[in-house]
């Protein structure tokens, strides 16, 4: 594709010959598309291409700021002078749109003609993702309206801990040169148990997902580490029984139930980003997602996955042997067998059948797309779904070093508990986010919140 530029004084763009915005007049051309749209109230502006910054200019002459545009070039040899006079502006889409949201701001897609007509595939591709990063922002709301609460609980129960010298975080700098899978849930998990007990056999290390604990201890497998963000007090069930020579990897947010209910030292995954600045949300939306991050931080080699189906199957959600299948072969009956609660997930609205037999949610669809992402190079084992990451039908066996990973413990937890407690007023703060979105007043909720806290800060 030939493309021409102007000067700074003259900035147009011909491509293959035509022009691809208006060299004369590039705001009234801008003005006169957006004139045909419906602005909301308030919008975020999400561009797909400038015209060489006129759109940014146009928007900001409008009295719009820089905090309400966020703009992509559809080529990167396009992008070079928005770079240079707003750089960053192409950055983060998710978190701004996120905040955005938060401040009760609608996302607003805006492309001139010419791009839709030059560039319709790259534009038809932006589209889909547009909608799935909305479609996340949205869902991640929701979540944090719910769960903003029992995240600030959590974070001031489990920092109490440092004080028994129970608390541990990442090393800073430094990782193993060896190979580690890292185990989820689904159903698939239970076709490589086999696998998996040779693979540990000769010394390869296991990072699980805290509710597969329960099926690899059924099959006689001690995993390396177990990793939990959950914030539910549900967590303890699946916790039964952990061994104490396990390493317990867990969000500053994961279930202080839980973690309170174990005498093994816990390594606080996040400590290093939410010590220093709690933002009192979980960061990801999958354990799993935490699981493979934590994996390629403190491990270099090859990272396998076993068990992230992101799937429903005939089989149920989850293996045979996890603690919620157990709960609902206990609790059936003749009118509600365990076949009909296995396949209740048929009910859900945002069902999609992928392959016979294999169904799967929009939930699902964004966490997939998050592991492709940002772990593009995990192999994942025995897939039930089309990745674009590497596949594999069978784990090989590990090259062990006979090096371990050394925790730093946390000797210092006053500060965060202090800024815990400065949350509680701070204008805002998400942990009214429900009553914000109902116009509702936050007050009584601060005060049962400080009484919390005052409660939880005593001297064990």
């Amino acid at each position: 594709m030939q493309i021409e530029r102007g000067e700074e004084r003259f900035r147009f763009v011909r491509v293959e010959g035509r022009y691809l915005y208006s060299p004369y007049d590039p705001f009234r051309e801008i003005e006169r598309t957006l004139a045909k749209e419906r602005l909301p109230e308030r919008p975020f502006f999400v561009l797909f291409g400038s015209a060489e910054g006129y759109v940014v200019e146009f928007l900001l002459e409008k009295g719009y700021s820089l905090e309400d545009i966020w703009c992509q070039e559809p080529l990167p040899e396009l992008s070079e002078w928005i770079s240079l006079h707003y750089p960053g502006l192409d950055k983060n889409l998710s978190e701004r749109l996120e905040r955005a949201l938060l401040e009760g701001k609608r996302p607003f897609l805006f492309a001139l003609e010419g791009y839709k007509r030059f560039f319709s595939s790259a534009y038809e591709d932006f589209c889909q993702r547009y909608t799935l990063v909305v479609t996340q922002a949205v869902e991640n709301i929701k979540v944090t309206a719910f769960f903003s609460r029992l995240w600030w609980v959590n974070l001031v129960r489990n920092m109490s801990l440092f004080r028994l010298g129970r608390l541990f975080t990442l090393p800073e700098k430094g990782s193993l040169e060896e190979e580690v899978v890292v185990v989820a849930s689904g159903p698939s998990l239970e076709a490589s148990l086999c696998e998996l007990k040779e693979w540990a056999s000769h010394g390869g290390k296991i990072l699980c997902c805290l509710s597969s604990y329960a099926t690899l201890k059924e099959a006689g497998i001690t995993p390396w580490g177990v990793v939990v963000s959950d914030a539910g007090v549900a967590n303890v069930l699946h916790g039964m029984g952990l061994e104490k020579d396990v390493v317990v990897f867990a969000s500053l947010y994961a279930s202080s139930a839980l973690l309170l209910s174990l005498e093994s030292p816990v390594v606080i995954y996040d400590y290093a980003t939410e010590g220093e600045n709690p933002s009192f949300v979980l960061s990801t939306p999958s354990v799993a997602v935490d699981a493979l991050s934590l994996a390629t931080k403190l491990f270099s080699g090859k990272v396998y996955v076993v068990g992230l189906d992101l799937a429903y199957t005939t089989a149920g959600t989850h293996t045979q042997t996890n603690i919620l299948s157990r709960l609902s072969r206990v609790s059936s009956h003749r009118l509600k067998t365990v076949e009909t609660m296995n396949m209740g997930f048929l009910f859900r609205r945002d069902i999609e059948e992928v392959k016979r037999g294999v169904w799967t949610t929009r939930a699902f669809s964004l966490i997939k797309a998050e592991v492709e992402r940002r772990f593009p190079m995990v192999s994942i084992v025995k897939p039930l779904l089309e990745w674009s990451n590497p596949t594999c039908e069978a784990l090989p066996l590990p090259a062990k070093t006979g090096k371990e990973v050394v925790f730093v413990p946390i000797e210092e937890g006053e500060r965060v508990l202090q800024k815990a407690r400065m949350e509680i007023e701070r204008p805002g703060a998400l942990l009214y986010l429900r009553e914000q979105m109902r116009g509702d007043s936050p007050e009584r909720w601060k005060r049962l919140l400080l009484d919390k806290y005052m409660a939880l800060v005593r001297e064990p």
